[in-house]
């Protein structure tokens, strides 16, 4: 081989036949040194295929790829290489716009995908190819019943639906009997790290239903007939599905699905469906089934010849009916006999068929004579033959010459008796000779033309009485040859008189009766075929020529319209023509409209025959008016008030349109706007974009201004219509993606994208402060459904979060909570921007985080993040609030001073403090048994205990004594976990320390005022544990002693009294109400009481002063604790 050889097709002029030329003989080399072939294939398939565009060499690598991926002579180890190292290339023309790549890129993956699975079934680090491959495969099965996308492609389709099918079943289990030419399930083991078998097989199963599916629904004839042939392929390749596809076949009839198809179609199906059953009653695996397929068998031969004799019935019937037609054309047109003719010397050549009537034969069979005549004849014989014709025909007719005195009598007018034409060319060429002999001159008559008004007679108004016409006619003749003479007229020099003026209601009657006679003979017709396809642009059947006589006879007939500048008489006519010409527009119009979907067919027809009237006129005279563009405008307008929610037909009648005016473009944005037609709208919308590429811009404006809608239903409709082109498809993907930026920097302060006009329709001049959360979700809904498919756009959301209002961005954090919770905590670019974002996205941040936390057990990966980040930005508490159950004991008392500092008195930071003890802090023993509504999320090791977080808030230094008083108070809250015995040990504790807290009474007051059961406790355990301490030497715990004291008296009084003399008188001084109860408490008790009662007399004390170190209580009694 030549290695420049693909050099110089390269370097060819691109098309040319050189190229073409080179290509060809190198294509020719290589199949010739199939050992070249792979490293050819691997080598430059991947540059060439992923170039854009249409080209000769692409496409020529392109069949030569998929003739190396299936050619069997090649080792199936290099076909595997060409599969695998050209796998990106083929899924990228999976994307391409031309028809020919995607079918051939589909078949490409047909042939690799077989190749790949016996590849990767043992090669188990080759994860992204096994995407990459799967992918494909959804791609491609989504588009079999894909009715939008052409033939070819889906036929494709179908082929890599077998092939899958084929993969994704199960073989013979026998390793001996196994080929391995035939990739399948039996290949791969069980514990492959990530090609599913089970998976597979489902999805095998799946797809054969879907095989079955199609062939009982659909009712085209070329997807039956491959899907015939997929079925055909398993059951030849899989025994185990044999039972399943001979019952699929066994049960198809063509009233399953092909109902009011043509007999050709159905015919070929029915013969496919044939041809398989003998295959299977031939087959091993067919015999239990011999008797069930031979009864199938006899079935469908009997159903195939009723169909046939129902067809050669409906012929006979049509043959009989164009015989009967023109026999009655024949005795309507009764020849009358004419006076004789001036002698002449041309005599008519005899023939065998001279007597035969040609009329009884059928029409088919008399044009097939009439061109195998017309094929034997020279130019020149033809042409002479003409000519003698013609000069026949100007010698034959004859004209009376007193024309008023005939016609004034009651019979037909006379008419020439037509000659016989010859019906074999021996017998044409025969008579063209004897009509160029001389013949005598006849005598020369004064010519006077007929009035063909005064002639017109209509046939309706004769009897069919032939003995008396005849006898009529015949008289007429003798009583002229007596007072004219008659003379031949040449037709080719006569002309008709200028015909009689009718007035303008005449002239309409005439018109209206004449087209309602013509659309009421074809409507018939128009219905039938209506119902059997669409194809009306090009070659309109015989049958249907009465569609274009209507709109022809109404658009040009007075071959005017509208003029501008014109005046005097010539004005006012051609204003009195477009305006008759009007009133038939109208009639057409209102015909339409009475049954539009029954009569597109000719509105089609109409509309294209006045757009290229237009076109015709406006050479002559450019400042006429558009009468497409007119009536085009008032049917659409009329339409929109009759079309029904599913209506289908009016999408398919703007299509067929030659050109798309604004105001249509206009009303398809108000059916759009309507919730009741917004399907009709955006599905023309829609196939303007695709498929009218002069009106794309503007229909692609006016559906992007309606992805801004202030209604819901209008906006997301229009949203699921345009993210359907991204990010594949342009140029429509680069229009979506730059609105959806601009509608996001439209948030932004200071920021104006839009030019004035492009601005949005739908979008408010400029956005009221605070924002309106109906008003911010116009602006971001677009870029957030965009962002389901392409992540990266999330990049431009929080980068634009930043710079937006405050009331913005509190819109945006509701807002975005869908879409947050649609790509999950294991989302990948998620994480990344939570992990990068900027300063000023805090908020949005914590928002994503209980977004994300709010259901379930946080994600691990997303626990640490969160970590992470306060451990590097020193993030505020709230960022633990969502993670804070996941944290384990030492973070949790790290971050506790943390978390408590929130705490300012207001409700809310007040709720999620009470929300995170919940979380961090474990039931106590006793509620196991019974069910904790706190639900823990991790182990009870992992908590902090009641009595440890209690302690905690007293002791930390770290949180402040106003924020601790908070914090303690959301426990006492928490009634079912800090219960009165939990609030006991909490004392104990903290009693045993060595520094008591300056909260500590505090919380003693409140455990008493709380739980009344532990004022014993208190009373008789705490109280004196804190005398022995000396409680009075610390002035804030001293005013905490006192005033417990006073809560829980009268049982604190026996504590009280173990307080040396000078503190009990400064506690009576400063609690002077319990003087009088303590001293009676003094005098009921048993013992010494005349030091006690010095304590309250009334003389004045010495002011009090703390007792010595050394001093003792009044009383011996002994510590309780």
């Amino acid at each position: 081989m030549d290695p420049n050889a693909f050099n110089a097709a390269l370097n060819a002029p691109a098309g040319s036949a050189e190229q073409f030329q080179i290509l060809s003989e190198l294509r020719a080399v290589l199949e010739q040194q199939q050992s070249t072939v792979p490293i050819f294939l691997t080598t430059l398939a991947p540059r060439i295929l992923i170039q854009p565009g249409e080209s000769v060499i692409k496409q020529w690598m392109m069949d030569l790829l998929l003739f190396g991926l299936s050619q069997s002579s090649l080792v199936v180890d290099n076909r595997a290489q060409i599969a695998s190292s050209t796998l990106d290339a083929q899924v990228s023309l999976l994307g391409e716009q031309a028809t020919v790549y995607v079918k051939g890129g589909i078949n490409c993956l047909a042939a690799s995908y077989p190749l790949l699975f016996r590849v990767l079934c043992t090669n188990r680090s080759s994860r992204q190819q096994w995407d990459t491959i799967s992918a494909a495969k959804s791609r491609i099965l989504a588009m079999v019943e894909d009715t939008s996308l052409a033939l070819g492609i889906r036929l494709s389709a179908i082929k890599f639906m077998q092939r899958a099918i084929l993969v994704q079943t199960r073989g013979v289990n026998d390793p001996r009997l196994q080929n391995k030419a035939d990739p399948n399930l039996t290949m791969c083991p069980t514990d492959h790290p990530f090609v599913s078998a089970q998976a597979l097989e489902t999805e095998g199963g799946e797809l054969l239903k879907k095989c079955v599916m199609i062939l009982y629904t659909s009712n085209n004839a070329d997807i039956l007939s491959s899907l015939v042939n997929t079925l055909a392929a398993l059951f030849k390749m899989r025994p185990t599905l044999a039972a399943i596809v001979i019952q699929a076949v066994l049960k198809w009839t063509p009233q399953v699905a092909m109902s009011g198809q043509s007999a050709m179609s159905v015919r070929s199906v029915e013969k496919s469906i044939k041809i398989l059953l003998h295959h299977i009653y031939k087959s091993p695996q067919g015999a239990p089934y011999t008797r069930d397929i031979a009864d199938a068998i006899q079935t469908q031969t009997a159903r195939m010849e009723a169909a046939a004799q129902e067809a050669r019935r409906k012929r006979a019937l049509e043959a009989e009916a164009a015989n009967e037609a023109a026999k009655r054309t024949k005795i309507e047109a009764t020849p009358v006999p004419t006076p004789p003719s001036a002698p002449t010397s041309v005599n008519l050549p005899t023939s065998t068929f001279a007597n035969f009537d040609f009329s009884t034969l059928p029409l088919p069979l008399v044009i097939d004579i009439l061109i195998a005549n017309l094929a034997v004849l020279s130019e020149e014989r033809l042409a002479s033959a003409i000519v003698a014709r013609k000069a026949l025909l100007g010698r034959g007719a004859v004209v009376p010459l007193a024309a008023d005195s005939v016609l004034q009598q009651d019979g037909p007018p006379l008419v020439a008796p037509t000659p016989q034409l010859p019906v074999s060319a021996s017998q044409l060429e025969s008579q063209s000779q004897l009509e160029v002999q001389p013949s005598e001159p006849e005598p020369v008559v004064k010519e006077e033309p007929l009035d063909p008004l005064k002639m017109d007679i209509d046939d309706d108004d004769l009897e069919y009485e032939p003995d008396k016409l005849n006898a009529t006619a015949q008289a007429q003749v003798e009583a002229e040859e007596e007072q004219t003479q008659i003379a031949p007229l040449d037709p080719s020099t006569f002309s008709l008189p200028t015909p009689r003026d009718l007035s303008d209601s005449a002239r309409n009657g005439l018109v209206k009766s004449s087209v309602t006679r013509i659309w009421d003979a074809g409507e018939e017709v128009l219905g039938r075929d209506v119902k059997g396809g669409s194809e009306v642009a090009v070659g309109l059947p015989p049958e249907e020529m009465w569609m274009l006589l209507i709109v022809r006879m109404i658009s040009r007939g007075a071959n005017g319209g509208r003029v501008k500048d014109e005046g005097g008489d010539e004005r006012a006519l051609v204003h009195n023509l477009a305006f008759r010409e009007d009133g038939m527009r109208q009639m057409l119009l209102d015909y339409l409209l009475g049954d539009f979907g029954g009569r597109i067919r000719l509105a089609i027809v109409w509309m294209n025959e006045e757009w290229y009237n237009d076109r015709i006129q406006a050479k002559h005279d450019p400042s006429r008016e558009r009468q497409y563009d007119i009536w085009l405008g008032r049917l659409a307008s009329s339409l929109k008030a009759r079309l029904e929610p599913k209506d289908k037909t009016f999408a398919k009648f703007l299509m067929e349109l030659p050109s798309i005016p604004p105001n249509v473009l206009s009303l398809c944005r108000e059916l759009a706007e309507t919730p009741q037609q917004m399907g009709i709208g955006f599905a023309a919308l829609r196939e303007f974009i695709q498929l009218r590429p002069p009106v794309r811009p503007e229909a692609m404006r006016i559906l992007l201004d309606l992805t801004a809608h202030p209604e819901k239903v209008t906006r997301n409709a229009a949203i699921n219509t345009v993210r359907r082109w991204v990010p594949d498809v342009e140029p429509m993907n680069m229009g979506i993606t730059s609105f959806a930026k601009k509608l996001l920097e439209q948030l932004q302060e200071g920021r104006h994208p839009f030019e004035e006009h492009e601005f949005p329709r739908y979008l408010p001049p400029k956005l009221e402060l605070p924002a309106k959360k109906a008003e911010v979700i116009q602006h971001v809904e677009l870029m957030f459904a965009l962002s389901v498919r392409v992540p990266a756009f999330l990049d431009e959301i929080f980068a634009a979060y930043v710079h937006m209002e405050v009331s913005v961005q509190e819109a945006m954090q509701d807002l975005l909570a869908p879409l947050v919770r649609s790509l999950g905590p294991t989302n990948g670019k998620l994480l990344s921007l939570i992990k990068t974002f900027e300063p000023g996205a805090e908020s949005l941040i914590l928002r994503i985080i209980k977004i994300l936390t709010e259901n379930g057990r946080p994600n691990a990966n997303l626990v640490a993040l969160v970590k992470e980040l306060i451990s590097e930005r020193n993030l505020d508490a709230r960022f633990l609030m969502p993670i804070i159950g996941e944290m384990d004991k030492p973070d949790i008392v790290k971050n506790l001073p943390r978390i408590v500092s929130m705490l300012n008195g207001k409700p809310e930071p007040k709720a999620l403090v009470k929300s995170a003890f919940q979380a961090i802090v474990a039931a106590p023993p006793e509620s196991f048994t019974k069910g904790s509504s706190n639900q823990p999320r991790m182990k009870q090791s992992e908590q902090l205990t009641p009595v440890d977080l209690m302690v905690l808030l007293h002791e930390d230094k770290e949180i402040g004594i106003k924020p601790a008083m908070e914090a303690i108070g959301i426990c006492f809250q928490i009634v079912d976990v800090f219960r009165s015995d939990v609030l006991a040990a909490v004392m104990q504790q903290l009693l045993d320390s060595a520094t008591l807290p300056t909260l500590f009474l505090r919380t003693v007051i409140q455990a008493v005022t709380t739980y009344k059961n532990l004022v014993g406790f208190v009373s008789t355990t705490l109280l004196s544990r804190l005398i022995t301490k000396k409680v009075w030497t610390n002035p804030p715990l001293w005013e905490g002693f006192i005033r417990c004291a006073k809560v829980i008296a009268p049982a604190s009084f026996g504590a009280l009294l173990q307080l040396p003399r000078e503190q009990l008188k400064e506690l009576i001084s400063k609690q002077p109400a319990l003087k009088e109860d303590l001293r009676e408490y003094v005098v009921r008790r048993a013992g010494p009481k005349a030091r006690l009662l010095e304590v309250f007399s009334d003389q004045p004390d010495p002011p009090p002063s703390a007792a010595p170190p050394d001093s003792a209580p009044p009383t011996a009694q002994g510590d309780a604790a």
